[in-house]
């Protein structure tokens, strides 16, 4: 019985043996290829993780170039919004501090299209973070964009605001002026709101007054057309106001010779006598409490705006040769002559030049301007908005400034931009 039992026992050994075996060679099977798993484990990650590291950064690009695009297009907005010959840098400036600060401004262009439209395109490098582990360690943008400025109609050179004035535009024998390229507006409706009388010439592509009764006396002006809808003032409150408060130079006096002055506040009074080599450097001249007197020579500025605060304004007399250029760039673009805001009318008198280039906005809307015998002016950028206007023996030729107003009642610089899709 017993041994029976050991054998039973035995058997009964026997036979756990023999199930443990196969489990400890599975498991033995599977301990030696452990390893194995591991690396191919390990190998099969190395492509996702480049996927997911690809996929983060190229989502971040994605944002970037958004941004980029977005900062484009206001670039070329504002450098159509600006419209002068400086746009480009207009445009430029304005995609610097727009442009995303986590990308690296390659290459950027602007350019007038073929159709004329504003276009610019840029580049740009986005340094990667995940990529870089994978020898990519930027990924670049490319944008583009053009801004269309609808046709806004014929620009106006010179625009007389009075409504009232009898007349507003006068003409006298000898009186001649040259825009065949642009349009004089006479806002008045007075009896009469305008006269020519003989011996003048008036070559505009349209002379448009508002009133129906005109003093017509002879001369040359077929382009004249009565009881027409004139445009208004773009410019009012529109224009920057420079401080005035501290006089940097009071009454001064220059004899002759040779004189350069610098911007500032100048006040009661500047006369230069004598024949003066004048050389205003570029900036801002403050006029109030008194006039310019300059008595014959030379006045040369490039760059340079004249703001007068009061009825102050600028006599030449004698034979004076004027060089005035605005400045084309900041806050006093294409500003060349104008006034405080609301002013009192008052006079302001050119008279005899030898020959004047002046470019830039003349916005004098208080002044009644006249021009005398001889105060001729040469320009291809000139701008005019006055009270009245009295040409007498004087020659002009011009055409509008980069600083223009359209017929449509607007400037140039400011119509109802869009982007091209």
């Amino acid at each position: 019985m017993r041994g029976w039992l050991r054998r039973a026992n035995a058997g009964s050994l026997d036979r756990k043996e023999g199930v443990e075996a196969p489990r400890r060679s599975i498991a033995a099977l599977i301990g030696s290829r452990s390893g194995q798993v591991g690396v191919i484990v390990g190998l099969s990650a190395v492509p996702l993780a480049m996927a997911v590291g690809f996929g983060v950064d190229y989502s971040r690009a994605v944002t970037v170039r958004s941004q980029l695009q977005a900062a484009l297009d206001a670039a070329v907005i504002a450098g159509a919004k600006d419209g002068s010959s400086a746009w480009t840098t207009v445009a430029t400036n304005t995609l610097s501090a727009a442009a995303p600060s986590d990308i690296t401004i390659g290459t950027k262009a602007f350019a007038l299209d073929a159709d004329g439209n504003y276009a610019g395109t840029a580049t740009g490098s986005l340094s990667t973070t995940f990529s870089g582990l994978f020898s990519l360690a930027t990924l670049e943008v490319d944008v583009a964009a053009t801004a269309v400025k609808p046709a806004s109609g014929s620009k106006v050179c010179i625009l007389l605001n009075s409504t009232t004035a009898s007349p507003g535009l006068l003409l006298n024998s000898g009186a001649t002026l040259n825009a065949p390229d642009c349009e004089v507006h006479v806002r008045s409706t007075g009896n009469p709101a305008a006269t020519f009388n003989s011996g003048t010439v008036f070559t505009t592509k349209k002379t448009c007054v508002a009133g129906s009764n005109i003093l017509d006396n002879g001369g040359t002006h077929a382009s004249l057309t009565k009881s027409c809808t004139t445009t208004t003032d773009p410019f009012a409150g529109t224009l920057p106001v420079p401080s005035s408060a501290t006089c940097t130079y009071s009454g001064q006096n220059y004899n002759g010779g040779a004189v350069t002055l610098s911007p500032g506040v100048y006040c009661y009074g500047i006369n230069f006598n004598g024949t003066t080599t004048l050389t205003l450097n570029p900036g801002t001249y403050v006029i109030k409490s008194g006039n310019w007197n300059f008595n014959g020579g030379t006045m040369t500025g490039t760059g340079v705006t004249f703001y007068f605060v009061d009825s102050s304004y600028i006599q030449f007399n004698g034979t004076s040769k004027l060089n005035l250029t605005a400045p084309t760039t900041g806050n006093f673009a294409n500003l060349l002559w104008y006034e405080a805001q609301s002013l009192s009318q008052s006079s302001f008198t050119v008279n005899a030049t030898n020959g004047a280039n002046l470019e830039g906005l003349i916005w004098l809307p208080s002044r009644n301007l006249t021009l005398n015998s001889g105060a001729s002016v040469s320009s291809n950028k000139l701008t005019m908005v006055l009270n009245t206007l009295i040409m007498n023996t004087v020659n002009w030729a011009l055409a509008s400034s980069d600083k223009a107003i359209t017929t449509t009642g607007g400037t140039s610089t400011s119509s109802n931009i869009y982007l091209k899709k």
